[in-house]
């Protein structure tokens, strides 16, 4: 388990001094990651001012509106909206303009609300026999309640309820053979004027349709009569805006969330006989040559309360391009720093720290057999420089056997460096293809050399042994003769002007 852990950290070291460790290749890779930030950071302008500013969401939202969703005030504005209609009727196919019966006098569309209106205030109207006699013939239609076709009026989406009515000729409601459907069905062609949703209008989201443009809806029925329910969906609409965005909206009394709607769908039920005879049943009413009529189609449209649509949308800044080339950069950085110090600069450091502690430590030019008398006592003395107070005897004891072992040292040390001749040096690609040499694979000087310095680094540069070995010499300077009472006198001495200039 322990090799799947890549979230602990080795804790960092120094090596000797910052940037011992650098190389022309972690330059040039440096480089190459500018460039490739360069060419993501043109990319991503480009795209800014090339693609859409603005980002969306959209969500249909299944839970109840009409009663505590939303205000009332708020209800008022989106369920009692008026829109501008146009009704056409046709027959035998889905043309409004080649196939419309709109001078065909045996079809009227009826504005329910209207007629109910008129039948139920107490109005004067002319009845004969019982009946309500409608102002329309084959010659004239002037009833407030009778719809004009093409002709532009006003109604209220969550109250519209209309039908149309077949002329019958006095009490036979058979469909003459003129009026019978040849090959489709009937249509009534109904163009409202509702709203466009434009998602990147800098704006508004919503926006009213332009003077001539309108949405249409076909609504077929047959010479049986057929209920239709139009379902009116409800759109919200929210404009997300930062904090600054929002405070100034509050402040000058601006609203973000605009409303509006649509007809999403419609459900076609068959009359089981009472509505096609509402016009004797109910409603009483016949044309003034004593005709009488039969509903075609019962229209209803209807908001849903039950359901709504939800869209939200969010202006993309410059500062967003910035952050994602930012962001997107930093994981390419990461990833070539991780690709770079698996595959080379953890086995080139524990290389670099080996070289450096043989040639400016130890003073030996590890890459050469030549090592002259000067060399190895200049090193030698290096070794030996100190500070510390020993006593004449031991000074002279000292002399006398330095003398013996630097001789015998420097012979060794000279001896060894002739039989080991040059070390290898290394390359990149030995560096590199260290990460997948093994000892199974045909032994090479270098990749031994390399094994060494990072087994040799691992048994020194861990915290136990770092920590080990304080502690030993911690105890050797308690027990040896550098703990000379002389010296601490020294160091008293010394600290003594620091305290009293203090």
């Amino acid at each position: 388990m322990r090799r799947l852990d890549f979230i602990s950290k080795s804790p960092k070291i120094s090596i000797f001094r910052g940037g011992s460790n650098k190389t022309n290749l972690g330059g040039a890779l440096y480089l190459i990651y500018i460039l490739i930030l360069i060419i993501l950071a043109i990319i991503y302008i480009i795209n800014y001012f090339a693609e859409d500013k603005y980002e969306f969401n959209y969500t249909l939202v299944e839970e109840p509106y009409g009663r505590n969703l939303f205000s009332d005030e708020e209800k008022k504005s989106m369920l009692t909206t008026n829109m501008d209609y146009e009704f056409v009727l046709g027959k035998d196919g889905g043309d409004i303009w080649e196939n419309n019966i709109t001078n065909n006098t045996n079809f009227i569309i009826i504005d329910n609300n209207i007629l109910y209106k008129e039948l139920f205030s107490g109005k004067s109207r002319d009845i004969k026999d019982g009946y309500f006699m409608l102002n329309s013939s084959k010659n004239s239609n002037n009833d407030e309640c009778i719809i004009k076709q093409g002709t532009p009026i006003t109604k209220n989406a969550s109250t519209l309820i209309l039908s149309v009515l077949y002329r019958c000729e006095k009490n036979n409601c058979t469909i003459r053979d003129d009026d019978k459907i040849k090959i489709d069905s009937y249509y009534l062609f109904m163009a409202y004027k509702g709203f466009s949703i434009e998602h990147q209008n800098p704006e508004k989201p919503i926006q009213p349709l332009p003077k001539d443009d309108y949405w249409l809806e076909n609504i077929q029925f047959l010479n049986n009569t057929n209920i239709v329910f139009l379902n009116w969906q409800l759109i919200e609409y929210e404009e997300q805006k930062g904090i600054f965005g929002k405070t100034y909206d509050n402040m000058v009394g601006k609203s973000n969330i605009y409303y509006a709607g649509y007809y999403k769908s419609q459900k076609t039920y068959t009359d089981d006989g009472h509505v096609g005879e509402l016009p004797d049943n109910d409603w009483k009413i016949k044309d003034l040559d004593g005709n009488h009529f039969k509903v075609l189609l019962y229209l209803e449209s209807r908001p849903n309360l039950y359901e709504y649509e939800r869209y939200s949308r969010k202006k993309i800044s410059f500062l967003n391009v910035l952050a994602s080339v930012a962001a997107l950069g930093s994981t390419v950085l990461n990833l070539m720093s991780l690709a770079y110090g698996i595959l080379y600069s953890e086995n080139y450091d524990n290389y670099k720290i080996i070289e450096n502690i043989l040639t400016k430590k130890m003073k030996i030019n590890i890459h050469s057999n030549d090592l002259t008398n000067e060399d190895t006592k200049e090193g030698k003395m290096s070794e030996l420089k100190t500070d510390l107070i020993i006593t004449e005897n031991e000074k002279n004891d000292y002399n006398i056997n330095d003398s013996v072992d630097e001789n015998e040292e420097e012979n060794n040390t000279k001896n060894n460096l002739k039989e080991r001749k040059d070390l290898p040096i290394p390359k990149f690609f030995d560096f590199l293809f260290h990460k997948f040499y093994c000892k199974c694979c045909q032994s090479s000087d270098k990749q031994n050399l390399i094994s060494s310095c990072n087994d040799l680094v691992a048994k020194y540069i861990t915290i136990e042994s770092i920590l080990y070995n304080q502690m030993k010499l911690e105890y050797l300077w308690k027990d040896y003769k550098w703990n000379n009472p002389q010296n601490e006198i020294n160091q008293r001495d010394a600290l003594l002007p620091n305290l009293k200039a203090g």
